[in-house]
């Protein structure tokens, strides 16, 4: 198996003739500006937050514009409208993040409508939240190669998880992976998501992201994902590792569940995680 917020919203093409010394460049459109919207519903307090934004040009440098104006809700299934806050902390770094009250989690079983109005105009979104298998152990390894990255010396040690998932029926998985609370990718554009077929009954001995040493702490967290929610992430995985040969396919944004154009995805997600302080094996 060795979280992704990019979306490629216009593409940019210069053909060089080779064997002429003139190039040739041509234009891309503008990007037609749209509203993204990035949510998130768990089963855990305080993890439950809306992001609102445009996207940008292809050629925009910067982050993108934040909107801060925004009015989100989030209705339950059982008629519950939860009224979310525009960035309650005041931080630069949350500025166009909505959030519910504190104490608001999501419950499994349940399906959440999201609803965010901007200059008079209502995206909608709907996603059920589903169970989620337990993660039973987190265990260390030292790499059979002995593997150490050169930009981080003395970090040789591979963790690796055990779960059981269960067969009866239909579930799809996110996974993140983190070094003392930092993601940790393998590679800047890698989305780990999975479908139960391709996981099989038990998840044994797989190996996640990156390399550790002694007394840093490794944890896993497992989302689970509705059918939606797997169609999005695996369309951005397409987008994002598109090799742009001549042979792939155009880049075309990631379905989602998000009406009148918006980009992103609302997902609804139980969560399961493991954390462990990381210590080499016992020789045997």
């Amino acid at each position: 198996m060795k979280n992704i917020k990019t979306y490629i919203l216009a593409l940019g093409l210069l053909l060089t003739i080779m064997g002429c010394e003139e190039t040739i460049t041509i234009d891309s459109p503008e990007t037609e500006n749209k509203v993204v919207i990035e949510g998130l519903v768990t089963n855990v307090q305080g993890q439950s937050y809306v992001k609102v934004s445009r996207n940008r040009s292809f050629y925009d440098e910067g982050s993108t514009d934040r909107i801060t104006n925004a009015q989100v809700a989030i209705t339950t299934s059982g008629g519950e409208q939860v009224v979310l806050v525009h960035n309650p902390s005041g931080e630069a770094e949350s500025e166009g993040f909505y959030y519910p009250n504190a104490n608001f989690a999501g419950a499994i079983g349940s399906t959440y409508t999201l609803n965010v109005e901007v200059d008079g105009t209502t995206y909608s979104a709907t996603d059920e939240l589903l169970p989620v298998t337990q993660i039973d152990s987190l265990t260390v390894k030292v790499d059979p190669d002995e593997f150490e990255d050169p930009e981080e010396p003395g970090r040789f040690l591979a963790v690796f998880f055990f779960a059981k998932e269960p067969q009866d029926r239909e579930d799809y998985y996110l996974f993140k992976f983190y070094r003392n609370d930092e993601l940790v990718l393998d590679w800047p554009t890698d989305i780990y998501v999975f479908d139960d077929e391709t996981l099989g009954e038990s998840i044994d001995d797989i190996e996640i992201a990156g390399y550790y040493q002694e007394g840093e702490r490794a944890k896993v967290e497992m989302y689970s994902l509705s059918r939606e929610g797997f169609i999005f992430y695996s369309d951005l995985n397409n987008l994002i590792n598109n090799d742009g040969g001549m042979f792939s396919p155009p880049p075309a944004n990631p379905r989602n569940n998000l009406s009148n154009g918006a980009l992103g995805f609302f997902q609804a997600s139980a969560v399961a995680s493991l954390e462990i302080t990381v210590t080499p094996p016992d020789e045997e």
